[in-house]
C-alpha cells in the first residue's frame, strides 16, 4: 500500500519529484524486461496463428481425399412444386422423368370425445389396448395416458404408435400416431370407467396409412416416407405433391463445377495464407525460426509433387495452379475449368489417388497431421521453451519490482532524514541568530 508524502517542507526541494525521476532510471532494468516479455509473448501468438493455418488447410484437403468429394454433383429439377432433390458425389450424370404419384401418409385415429381438461383425472380404470399391448388404465388424465402410451412405445418391443393431445376448440382431444407410412394399428379400451361427467375412451380412424409412390422412368417405386434415397443413384429425392395424372417433371444431374472450383480455390487461399502469414514474419525475429523456414520447404515441395497413376492430370499446376515470385498461387481460371469439365475423374486420382498411387491430398494431410499434432508438432516443441521463457520473465519482474518498492522506500527515508536534519540545524540556526541579536542590544 503507497503512502502519501510531502516533499521539500523544510528545504524547499520538490523531493517527491526527485524520487520518482530517480526511479524511473532504476526502472530501466524492469522496462527492458517487459519489452522482452512481450517480443516472447508475441513469438508464441505468431507459432499458434501459425498452428490454425496449417490446420486450415489440413481440413481443405480432408475434404477432397476421397473419391467424389471433388467430384461433386448437383440436381435440378424443373419444377420444385412437387419434389426437391440433392445430389451425393456417387450420382450419376443423366436425365430423369419423375411422377409423384401418391405421398407418405401415417395412420392417425383421434379421440371421440373432447375433455375440458388435460391434467384432470379423466379415467378411473380400464385396459388401453395399442397395436396388441395392452395399457392399464388407472386413475389416469390425458397427460398420463399420452406418457403410458409413449413409453409403449419403446424397448425391445415398442407399440409403433405414439400419441399426443390436440386442442380443436371443442376440447382436449387424444391422437394417435403410427410411426411411419408403413405401420397400421388399432386401438380399443376395454373395461373402461371415467371420472363422473367424463366421457368413455374411444377412437376414430381419421387418416388412414398409405405408402408414398413415385414413377421413375416408367418404374414405379414405393416407400413408407416422402423421401427416397435410392430411386436414382446417389440423389435424394422429397416429394411434397402430387403431380397430375400423366404428367412428370423432369430431373438433370450434373457435375457441380463450379463447387468443384470452389473446393479448389479454397485450398488455394489457405495456402496462400500460410504463405503470406511466413513473409510477414520475416519482419520479426522470430520470423527466420527453423520450424517455420522447414515447414515452408515442405509445403512447396508438396505444391510440385507428380503423382503417377492412370490419369491424364497428374499434378496441381495441370489445373491450373501457378507459383508466383512471392511462393503464394494463383488460379488459370480457364485452364482449371476446362479441367473440371473434361476429366474430372483425372482430378480425383490427382487428389484422392487410386490402387497403389497416393494421391496430392493424402500427402498433404500426412504431412500436415504431424506438424499440428498436439503433443510432437511445432507449436508444443515450441510453446514448452517459451512458456518457460514467460515464466522465467514474469518472475524475475516480479522479483525487480518487490527490489524497486524497497528502493523507493530507502530513498524517501534517506530524503525525510535529510529534511528532519536540516530542520534541525535551520532551528538552531534560528535560536543563534536570536541569541546574537539580544546581545547586541545590550
Amino acid at each position: 500500500m503507497s503512502s502519501i508524502t510531502f516533499g521539500g517542507l523544510a528545504t524547499g526541494i520538490d523531493t517527491n519529484t526527485i524520487v520518482s525521476e530517480l526511479m524511473q532510471l532504476e526502472r530501466q532494468p524492469i522496462e527492458r524486461l517487459e519489452r522482452d516479455l512481450a517480443y516472447v509473448k508475441n513469438r508464441l501468438a505468431a507459432f499458434t496463428d501459425f498452428d490454425k493455418k496449417l490446420e486450415s488447410l489440413l481440413t481443405k484437403f480432408e475434404d477432397l481425399d476421397t473419391d467424389n468429394e471433388i467430384g461433386s454433383y448437383k440436381a435440378t429439377a424443373a419444377s420444385e412444386e412437387f419434389f426437391t432433390t440433392s445430389a451425393s458425389g456417387s450420382a450419376v450424370p443423366g436425365s430423369y422423368q419423375v411422377e409423384v404419384l401418391s405421398l407418405a401418409r401415417q395412420q392417425k385415429d383421434v379421440s371421440d370425445a373432447g375433455y375440458a381438461s388435460r391434467s384432470d383425472t379423466n379415467f378411473t380404470s380400464g385396459t388401453l389396448n395399442v397395436n396388441g399391448t395392452d395399457i392399464t388404465i388407472d386413475n389416469d388424465s390425458l397427460n398420463s395416458l399420452v406418457d403410458k402410451i409413449n413409453a409403449a412405445n419403446s424397448g425391445d418391443t415398442p407399440t409403433g404408435v405414439s400419441a399426443s393431445i390436440i386442442n380443436d376448440g371443442s376440447g382436449y382431444r387424444m391422437v394417435l400416431s403410427g410411426e411411419d407410412a408403413a405401420t397400421s394399428f388399432t386401438a380399443s379400451v376395454t373395461g373402461g370407467t371415467t371420472a363422473n361427467g367424463y366421457a368413455a375412451l374411444s377412437f376414430t380412424n381419421t387418416q388412414p396409412s398409405s405408402l408414398a409412390s413415385i414413377v421413375v422412368d416408367g418404374i414405379t417405386i414405393t416407400g413408407n416416407s416422402n423421401t427416397f434415397e435410392e430411386a436414382i443413384p446417389g440423389v435424394t429425392l422429397t416429394v411434397a405433391k402430387e403431380n397430375p395424372i400423366g404428367e412428370s417433371t423432369n430431373l438433370t444431374v450434373e457435375v457441380d463445377q463450379e463447387g468443384a472450383k470452389k473446393q479448389i480455390e479454397g485450398m488455394v487461399s489457405a495456402y496462400n495464407d500460410i504463405i503470406n502469414f511466413l513473409d510477414e514474419q520475416k519482419e520479426a525475429g522470430w520470423g527466420h525460426d527453423s520450424g517455420f523456414r522447414s515447414a515452408k520447404r515442405r509445403l512447396q515441395n508438396l505444391l510440385t509433387t507428380s503423382v503417377g497413376g492412370s490419369g491424364n492430370i497428374q499434378s496441381l499446376s495441370q489445373l491450373g495452379l501457378e507459383t508466383q515470385r512471392d511462393g503464394t498461387l494463383t488460379i488459370n481460371s480457364s485452364t482449371l475449368e476446362t479441367a473440371i469439365s473434361t476429366d474430372l475423374e483425372s482430378i480425383e486420382k490427382l487428389l484422392a489417388g487410386e490402387d497403389g498411387v497416393e494421391g496430392i491430398s493424402s500427402q498433404f494431410i500426412s504431412y500436415l497431421e504431424d506438424i499440428t499434432d498436439s503433443v510432437d508438432g511445432l507449436l508444443p516443441s515450441r510453446k514448452d521453451s517459451i512458456d518457460r521463457e514467460i515464466r522465467r520473465f514474469d518472475q524475475n519482474i516480479l522479483n525487480m519490482e518487490a527490489r524497486m518498492d524497497k528502493r523507493e522506500e530507502t530513498l524517501r527515508a534517506q530524503f525525510t532524514s535529510l529534511e528532519t536534519l536540516i530542520s534541525s540545524m535551520n532551528q538552531q540556526s534560528a535560536f543563534l541568530t536570536q541569541q546574537l541579536s539580544q546581545l547586541n542590544n545590550y
